[in-house]
């Protein structure tokens, strides 16, 4: 456990300072489409602080697929389920999303967390499948 934790930590510092370059973006959405026009310091601080968060547990629950003893599957849906209550509290928390939009925003981004999972396991599979070709070639 103590591993994990680590691990978590070094990864969501290293992820940490993507924050600020994602709340630009979405500053940026917000103003181009009439959402914002103006931001108060309360709100920019705020912000920057609860984007650092979004990246750091973002990046830091990478660390579940080092656990060995833990199926892919499970990591998997653990990863999912802990980024999703990441998202949806900090863009709940900042106004980002609408109390009406998160439906929407739930299907959207679990159907486009499994697009990326099947995505990712098929490049997995066709190198996998090269490799082994490739090694069953050498040992004929």
């Amino acid at each position: 456990m103590k591993k994990f934790i680590l691990h978590f930590i070094h990864r969501g510092f290293l992820a940490g300072g993507y924050g600020p370059l994602v709340l630009a973006v979405i500053y940026l959405f917000l103003w181009r489409f009439g959402v914002i026009e103006t931001l108060r310091a309360e709100e920019v601080i705020v912000g920057i602080i609860t984007s650092f968060l979004l990246a750091f547990v973002a990046g830091g629950i990478q660390a579940v697929y080092q656990i060995e003893k833990l199926p892919l599957l499970c990591a998997i849906f653990i990863h999912g389920f802990v980024l999703y209550l990441d998202y949806i509290i900090i863009y709940l928390m900042n106004g980002w999303l609408k109390q009406e939009s998160v439906l929407i925003f739930t299907v959207c981004f679990f159907v486009g967390y499994g697009i990326i999972w099947m995505g990712i396991y098929f490049m997995t599979k066709k190198k996998t499948d090269l490799l082994n070709s490739k090694l069953a070639q050498k040992q004929k």
